[in-house]
């Protein structure tokens, strides 16, 4: 009998394997040509905080960031590895998108044949890494989507299974509290499945059983963030990180208004929607087809998924398009649906199964296929970066970081007026405030003038053998504290010469133009300064 069941379950295992293959083959092949592509500045601060952990540093305490600790955690573990730091890390995101796609297709699994459950899992490995929705970059919520889809497969399996029931409740529990500690709106997540309990558990008392499934999950949580505080605590920083992670960012998410809240949503969609606009159309159709053929449990669990997720997109108000790959799981699975609900059409009857299977899958891949293919077969990293990040200098700052790296010793620190973490990065030189990027210090913060006077005086204490001036736009905006961006233009003033320029042409082609033997450089005509770098006067 065995046997006869070994005989049964091959050919399924089989084709299992073939598809998770495909699945991270083309995961891989969508990766790989992409993982030169230069830090944005995101990146930047998570690589300059996983550097400084190796110099037994702490994040919050030592280095301040609105993130959760996970990602630095992340980004320590691929600065190990004996490759190139920017393919290291990209490296890593490329194993947890693999990771994502895989658990995905298990997930869908449960609710559609393997043929589209694969048409899923290919959709969002495509999607995930869309340069439109900056997928090339290795953010908070490319990790967050591995535990987040995880914490889905132990939720259904604790709803299923009343033998280990406690135990995958306190996995989906934990899951999600990994997934909350590389960006806190997974929480919401965790909500969601509590809301949506009922709904999948086996008959009986739903109250007690969901009351109970809420406890065991919150009890997974603890036990992760119970971890987390206690490796700070340990190292006197357990009050920085509870203000930095969860207090600063109460305040951060009510800085925008909802008018400009509402501007963010619709540019960012329009640029979405060059890729994404069939997707969307797909994720309807397999809604309405869901609604019709009564398919209600799937439509309450896909349907929830979507608006949680929107709700983690829209916290801040910012709307990058990196934030909506949180939606990418839910959406792929929804629009696989939708195709699997076209290709079974009855007037595409009279069509071979093939092409309607073709047609239908096609849909959903062309466009992001499309606009992914020159950044895959044609650019190079600088053009990449430039491409995807317009008006942005991503791809100057590894030389910029090199210049600063060629005026200061191993030991000097650096002051940034801006947001480029990378450069310290870039160069291997420390920060000269906490401050690694000025962000948190400008807004309508109400103790954002003791911030700033308390940065001016750890710069002044600190003495920087080099600064740089990259200013953003934030910095000046009518009503925000002025004092540090008055007090910096004076310091530099006062204590630096000009080293080098960051300038742009009138086609807005950057360049570097550094000085010789001690002069300050010299602009060409026609060109705009953008930034310079500063080095300390000799006394």
């Amino acid at each position: 009998m065995s046997l006869g069941v070994l005989r049964l379950r091959n050919p399924a295992a089989k084709w299992i394997i073939l598809s998770v293959a495909v699945i991270v083959f083309l995961t891989a092949m969508v990766r790989v040509p992409l993982l030169n592509i230069p830090f944005e500045r995101d990146e930047g601060e998570y690589a300059y905080i996983a550097w400084r952990l190796g110099h037994n540093e702490l994040p919050y305490r030592d280095w301040v960031d609105q993130k959760p600790p996970g990602i630095f955690w992340t980004y320590r573990l691929a600065l190990d590895l004996p490759l190139n730091p920017v393919y290291s890390v990209h490296l890593m995101g490329l194993l947890f998108s693999a990771a994502s796609a895989c658990a995905l297709f298990f997930l869908a699994r449960r609710f559609t044949s393997q043929p589209w459950s694969v048409a899923a899992a290919a959709l969002f490995a495509i999607l995930s890494a869309d340069p439109l929705v900056q997928g090339t970059a290795a953010n908070t919520e490319l990790f967050m989507l591995l535990p987040l889809i995880l914490s889905q497969l132990a939720f259904l399996s604790a709803a299923s299974n009343n033998r280990h029931k406690i135990l995958f409740i306190v996995l989906s529990g934990a899951l999600t509290g990994v997934a909350i500690a590389f960006k806190q709106v997974a929480a919401v997540n965790g909500l969601f499945l509590v809301a949506l309990y009922p709904v999948f558990a086996a008959r009986g008392n739903r109250l007690r059983n969901t009351l109970s499934f809420a406890g065991w999950s919150a009890a997974g949580v603890g036990v992760v963030w119970g971890l987390i505080a206690i490796y700070f605590s340990l190292r006197q920083g357990l009050g920085d990180l509870i203000y930095n992670v969860f207090t600063h960012n109460l305040e951060y998410i009510h800085v925008i208004p909802w008018w400009a809240r509402l501007k963010f949503c619709l540019h960012t969609l329009t640029i979405l929607s060059q890729t994404q606009v069939l997707v969307w159309i797909l994720s309807a159709v397999g809604f309405i087809a869901l609604y019709m053929t009564r398919r209600m449990r799937l439509l309450l669990f896909l349907g929830g998924w979507m608006v949680t997720s929107m709700v983690g997109v829209s916290a801040s108000g910012a709307f990058f398009p990196h934030y909506f790959q949180q939606i990418l799981p839910a959406l792929s699975m929804m629009a696989a649906l939708g195709a699997e609900a076209l290709y079974g059409v009855y007037f595409w009857k009279m069509v071979p199964a093939w092409s309607r299977g073709a047609i239908a899958v096609a849909m959903l891949v062309i466009l992001p296929v499309v606009v992914i293919y020159p950044f895959i077969f044609t650019y190079t990293p600088a053009e990449s970066v430039r491409k995807i990040y317009p008006r942005n200098f991503f791809a100057e700052m590894p030389d910029l970081g090199r210049r600063i790296a060629q005026v200061t010793g191993p030991d000097d620190r650096v002051f940034i007026f801006g947001a480029e973490a990378e450069l310290f990065f870039y160069a291997q030189r420390a920060s000269a405030t906490r401050y690694i990027f000025l962000f948190p210090l400008y807004g309508t913060y109400r103790d954002a003038r003791e911030k700033q006077i308390a940065v001016a005086k750890e710069i002044s204490l600190n003495q920087p053998a080099a600064a740089v001036y990259l200013p953003n736009d934030l910095f000046f905006q009518p009503g925000s504290e002025q004092f540090f961006t008055q007090w910096s233009q004076s310091y530099l003033r006062e204590n630096f010469r000009a080293d080098a320029y960051l300038t742009a042409d009138q086609s807005g082609t950057a360049h570097i133009i550094p000085g010789f033997n001690g002069q300050e450089p010299s602009v060409p005509t026609g060109q705009q300064i953008i930034g310079v770098t500063f080095v300390r006067r000799a006394r």
